[in-house]
């Protein structure tokens, strides 16, 4: 066949013909319809959903509320994928995994598919935005289902605002996790294996197996839905002597569970070889999964007492979990069962964090107890026709209850200036980018972009980084990472200088021996700051005016007057300051302060005061100076010894040099 020659003149009028439809076609859309329709609601939601919570979420990480568990891991994963060719290579539990590989830890193929998303901005930041983008996904397959189900536009609008700020998953808002994916993806799969879809239904299950090899129990007990949601169906076939669609897909959907887990636990021994052996979180389970399998099946009344630990705590969660929804997907519970592994394995483990809300966790559950909700709705539905309206006060009402069992984790302190913080960004500008650094779970996502970066410490590392004020300074770090030592329990070396000391806030750099940019804390406690006080409150007159006291009596039975809380102290020199009073008589009086690490502990100071420091009647400030050589917990005991009275106002403590 000859084409003719396309001129220039029958070009114009293909491109007037197209432009003249496209024309056509703008006229006859409605954006009143579209701006009424369901699709502009669930996007105007999903959008204002992305950018409050990401919102926050980025407000929150500069403001040092993200932590090296997990945000901190995933972003110096795809970093060191991205710039050295180090496969999802991180440091922050090399403890446990030597390899550094997050494939020695977790099976989580997913990861490097965004890669390509964070080469375009290579910052934290870029993860905590995927987060609620992720979840807000899910909204469609959501919708897909409701309508299916015959929800009414009323509930599902209500249904789809409840699956945004459903508090389990909206409580980790400051983290980064992959398991945010999985709601969307489920749904996905479960839109279309209603459908009939089973092909696209099977994609979406692998893409959801590639989050994380738990997925693999989760695809295994789909296998079983599948089986049972239509068993009326699967029996008649079988009767027949016919094996139908649901049976095959289950056939496969089990299959691909166990492939995938035997799969995903060999490339984690293969990193990582004894990741699968010392399982700690299951207790007397196990110590792998296979162990711990058997162990339940062996012993079902032990399995059955572990279930009950901490009871009141798993009952809390169960609650969080099903609560916002009114709890109606107990009442079609087939959906559960895809939840069944998860909710298994945490509440027979005996690490909180399985349990709780304020982890990533849920999202394993998560999506099946949405659909188990829009079932249960149905089933209502079929009864009275009427009671949409009943539900939804009741799920509106539910939810803004189990809005309380959010943790403060959303707090206003993010928008507030804090010294503490303009110290932490004065110590990072102080680090080079390629430096190593030894710094706080806090802010190591802040200095994950290197391939030298620890949530912990280590010896031999350019830089140090120690927030004495900051939650993780006292506790054990996560596992597997807990071997390394706590920070409270750090001695760094004579062979680092302190470049920056302040509030709190302490910088060291190997070899450093210049000026210390200084500013020190100071606390003060008044008559009701302090403890075990061995006195008694009293109002007298100071003038013309009447003031409260602490005042000490010869006839208690015990010469401790009062002490202070212990509090970490940064290295340095501090002046303390005290106001007493005494009256004229008390010529025999004696007042002995102790500064010690904790009671019982090492005595840093014993410093004695006699009547003779002491005015009649009149508030005098007593003072004394002690130093520490490094961080450490401190506390002030005052023991008096007295024939009279002694008044006590005030306390004080200054930091005046950070050396």
């Amino acid at each position: 066949m000859l084409y003719e020659p396309l001129t220039g003149r029958k070009l114009n009028m293909i491109l007037m013909t197209a432009l003249n439809a496209l024309r056509g076609w703008l006229r006859g859309c409605s954006y009143k319809s579209f701006i009424r329709s369901d699709y502009f609601i669930l996007l105007s939601l999903a959008l204002a959903y992305i950018i409050i919570v990401s919102g926050l979420a980025v407000r929150g990480h500069y403001s040092f509320y993200t932590n090296a568990w997990d945000l901190g891991i995933y972003a110096q994963a795809l970093y060191s994928t991205l710039n050295h060719g180090r496969l999802l290579y991180y440091t922050a539990e090399l403890a446990g995994n030597p390899s550094g590989s997050l494939f020695g830890i977790h099976f989580m193929l997913f990861l490097l598919f965004l890669t390509p998303v964070y080469a375009i901005y290579q910052n934290p930041i870029t993860l905590l935005i995927l987060r609620p983008l992720a979840i807000s996904m899910g909204l469609i397959p959501l919708y897909w289902i409701m309508r299916g189900n015959g929800i009414t536009r009323k509930l599902i609008i209500l249904l789809s605002a409840a699956y945004l700020v459903y508090p389990p998953t909206l409580t980790p808002i400051f983290n980064f996790d992959i398991l945010s994916f999985l709601p969307a993806l489920f749904l996905f799969a479960l839109h279309y294996f209603r459908k009939g879809d089973y092909l696209k239904s099977y994609l979406f299950m692998v893409l959801a197996l590639t989050v994380n090899e738990f997925v693999s129990l989760i695809v295994a007990a789909t296998s079983i839905y599948v089986l049972l949601v239509d068993w009326r169906g699967n029996l008649r076939a079988l009767k027949g002597g016919r094996i139908n669609k649901n049976m095959v897909f289950s056939a496969i959907l089990l299959f691909t569970g166990i492939s995938w887990f035997i799969l995903a636990c060999s490339i984690i021994t293969y990193f990582n070889p004894l990741a699968l052996k010392t399982k700690w979180e299951w207790g007397e389970l196990g110590g792998g999964p296979a162990e711990i399998i058997l162990n339940i099946l062996a012993n079902p009344l032990k399995a059955l007492g572990i279930l009950f630990n901490d009871g009141q705590r798993k009952f809390l969660y169960i609650v969080s979990l099903f609560g916002p929804l009114a709890f109606i997907p107990f009442l079609e519970p087939f959906a559960l069962i895809m939840a069944m592994p998860w909710l298994a394995a945490s509440l027979l483990s005996i690490n909180p964090l399985y349990y709780s809300i304020e982890s990533q966790y849920p999202a394993f559950v998560s999506p099946f107890i949405f659909v188990a909700a829009i079932d249960g709705i149905k089933k209502l539905m079929r009864f009275n026709v009427n009671i949409t309206g009943r539900i939804a006060v009741m799920m509106a009402l539910m939810l803004l209850f189990s809005s309380l069992l959010i943790p403060p984790g959303i707090q206003s302190g993010i928008f507030e200036p804090d010294g503490k913080r303009e110290a932490i960004w004065l110590a990072l500008r102080e680090i080079p980018p390629n430096a190593s650094v030894s710094i706080m779970p806090d802010v190591y996502p802040h200095v994950c972009n290197r391939l030298e970066a620890y949530p912990y410490f280590v010896e031999g590392v350019d830089y140090v980084l120690i927030n004495v004020y900051s939650w993780w300074y006292d506790v054990i770090l996560p596992r597997p990472a807990h071997t390394a030592t706590r920070w409270c329990d750090v001695e760094v070396g004579d062979d680092y200088g302190i470049v920056l000391n302040m509030n709190g806030v302490i910088l060291y750099k190997r070899g450093y021996n210049g000026e210390v940019k200084f500013s020190g804390v100071k606390f003060s406690y008044g008559i009701h700051d302090v403890t075990d006080s061995a006195g008694k409150i009293i109002s007298i007159r100071n003038g013309t005016t009447v003031i409260n006291v602490l005042a000490h009596k010869p006839t208690n039975q015990s010469t401790l007057f009062f002490r202070t809380s212990s509090r970490y102290l940064p290295s340095g020199k501090y002046n303390v300051t005290m106001r007493l009073m005494k009256p004229p008589s008390a010529s025999d009086m004696l007042i002995r302060v102790e500064v010690r690490t904790r009671p019982g502990e090492v005595k840093i100071l014993v410093k004695e005061f006699s009547g003779e420091h002491l005015p009649p009647y009149e508030w005098r400030d007593l003072g004394f100076s002690f130093s520490i050589k490094r961080p450490m917990p401190i506390e002030i005991a005052v023991y008096a010894y007295s024939s009279e009275e002694i008044y006590f106002h005030n306390l004080s403590i200054v930091q005046v040099s950070g050396a």
